[in-house]
């Protein structure tokens, strides 16, 4: 393995991205906008294969590569942004914690309420910054239709729904390794953005199912109503066996004198270093009227939070944890409930 070769001056954040391919890479790219757009930070690649470290440093611009994962937390890296299978949250986190260095960590924070606390105490106990990397938490198209709900009235119900065609592969097609199925994995995104804009709710009823147009043992679909604690409903829909399926809005909610949906034509792609990733939802419709989002890149976004939290710059956890525990729970009632409406 080659070490990494420091620069003299002192980053804004040092870190490695480990788990490079994937959706590490999604990351990478919007690490290496943000240096090109001025950001003082250094990022370094982790695969197990020197070739795939080497060739992924070389694509994204990064300062060095690990193949390695000791040799990351004996380095000087500040932190480790983990993107990794959900059954290697805990002890990886635990790990990075002990060595001193800061995570960032992908969502979901872990497969179970117990593992999620441990992850959390031992943050704590090592007063290190922690985040979960709940990217939809920093996409302007929700954070706006959040500040706009008052325009509809009292809302009376929400629907919010991702269905299109996934063919998992490696990790994702073990239920043991996901913690479940495609609703702990992407579709959590869901639920955090149907929460923060409806609230507490007080009862779900659920089915999850193998279609069996997916080859996984968990469940490639979700279906879920959530009765809110306001009176309000909410529709969920989340999966991966829909081959051909229509554009349709991602969350629509209405309201006694409106109604706000997101327009799926609209949605913005970023390119960095010959890499094309999805950067942000569309814009919105709200009563009637167009309403146009900040085209900001919601990976981006979080990156720079996250580096703006552990250099200090912002006190408070720019993704607050206990949301991400709330969102987990939201998840695990929604297998608990299953099969019960």
């Amino acid at each position: 393995m080659r070490q990494p070769s420091y620069l003299t001056r002192r980053a804004f954040l040092r870190i490695a991205v480990v788990g490079s391919r994937g959706f590490g890479t999604v990351h990478l790219a919007a690490m290496s906008r943000l240096r090109d757009e001025g950001l003082d930070i250094e990022y370094y690649t982790f695969s197990s294969s020197e070739q795939e470290a080497r060739a992924l440093a070389e694509r994204f611009g990064a300062a060095g590569h690990f193949t390695n994962y000791d040799d990351v937390l004996s380095s000087g890296v500040d932190a480790v942004d983990l993107v990794v299978s959900h059954d290697a949250h805990v002890p990886m986190a635990l790990k990075a914690f002990s060595a001193g260095k800061h995570v960032m960590l992908e969502k979901p924070i872990a497969r179970s309420m117990e593992e999620a606390e441990a992850i959390v105490k031992a943050a704590e106990e090592h007063s290190l910054k922690f985040m979960v990397a709940e990217n939809y938490h920093f996409n302007e198209t929700f954070n706006e239709l959040y500040r706009r709900l008052p325009s509809i009235g009292r809302v009376h119900t929400a629907i919010v729904r991702d269905i299109h065609f996934n063919q998992p592969r490696g990790w994702r097609k073990v239920r043991e390794q996901m913690g479940g199925g495609a609703v702990i994995d992407g579709g959590i995104h869901m639920i955090h953005v149907m929460l923060n804009a409806m609230g507490d709710y007080s009862s779900v009823c659920s089915t999850v199912y193998r279609s069996g147009a997916v080859d996984m043992e968990g469940e490639d679909v979700g279906i879920a109503i959530f009765n809110f604690r306001s009176g309000a409903k909410g529709v969920y829909m989340y999966g991966w066996a829909f081959k051909d399926s229509p554009g349709v809005p991602i969350i629509e909610v209405y309201g006694d004198r409106g109604s706000i949906y997101e327009d799926p034509g609209s949605r913005l792609f970023m390119e960095s270093r010959g890499f094309r990733y999805f950067a942000r939802h569309g814009d919105l419709v709200v009563n009637g009227q167009r309403v146009e989002v900040p085209r900001k890149d919601m990976i981006a976004e979080e990156v720079r939070a996250f580096a703006d939290y552990v250099d200090g710059r912002r006190r408070d956890n720019p993704m607050p944890t206990e949301l991400e525990l709330r969102d987990l729970r939201a998840v695990l009632d929604i297998y608990f409930a299953s099969s019960k409406c």
